[in-house]
């Protein structure tokens, strides 16, 4: 675990100073003052690289919230049109409706809308189950708005479901290296413990995933 107070990892106990670690110049700097997604893109980036600084920086940052779900809205309809697209055009095309181009246009907007809505109820509760998880039985120190800043900004992993073959695969352990990743850095947790939480509940929505029917 990690001690809220100090920042040291230990065990079972350890001797605590009493003394915050002291921030980096870059860790401490202020967020811009204007609008500013480039800088918000980058930090993005430097989150699913492992950059402990970033997270750190975004989980303080009440724009980073903002700017994530933008990016979680982006990656979403990414994979809405990746992966549900050429389906919905091909239903379109054998129904009465296909000499309509405004009824797919229609259809698109439904049907993305309730994509937004469908993932955004997963990835609250799931990211919702993470955090409760380590409150519980792991004493995680951050708040749930903390976590949610640097993961809804490094969400867009999941756009790897998109690559043939390891599609699942590949988006389960970059969004799990993620989870871990903020987990530990804001939480306060085990890099061990936060695994464990990432990969479990990972697992579990893959797999109830795969149990449930697919929404049409």
């Amino acid at each position: 675990m990690k001690c809220s107070v100090c920042g040291m990892d230990y065990g079972v106990s350890h001797n605590c100073s009493g003394i915050a670690p002291l921030q980096t110049p870059e860790e401490a700097a202020p967020p811009p003052p204007r609008f500013a997604p480039s800088y918000y893109l980058r930090l993005a980036f430097n989150i699913v690289r492992w950059d402990d600084v970033s997270t750190r920086r975004a989980s303080r940052d009440s724009n980073a919230l903002l700017y994530g779900i933008a990016l979680w809205a982006a990656g979403v309809i990414v994979i809405f049109f990746g992966t549900a697209l050429r389906p919905i055009l091909q239903r379109f095309s054998a129904s009465p409706l296909a000499t309509s181009p405004p009824a797919l246009i229609i259809g698109l907007i439904f049907g993305l809308v309730f994509m937004l809505v469908y993932m955004g109820v997963i990835t609250v509760v799931q990211l919702g189950l993470c955090h409760l998880i380590a409150k519980w039985f792991f004493g995680a120190a951050g708040t749930f708005i903390g976590v949610m800043r640097p993961l809804l900004l490094g969400w867009f992993v999941n756009c790897l479901i998109l690559i043939p073959y390891v599609d699942m695969l590949a988006a389960g352990i970059a969004w799990t290296a993620v989870l871990m990743l903020v987990f530990e850095e804001v939480d306060g947790i085990g890099r061990l413990q936060a695994f464990g939480i990432s990969a479990g509940i990972n697992i579990c929505f893959i797999v109830l995933q795969y149990a449930l029917p697919a929404p049409h």
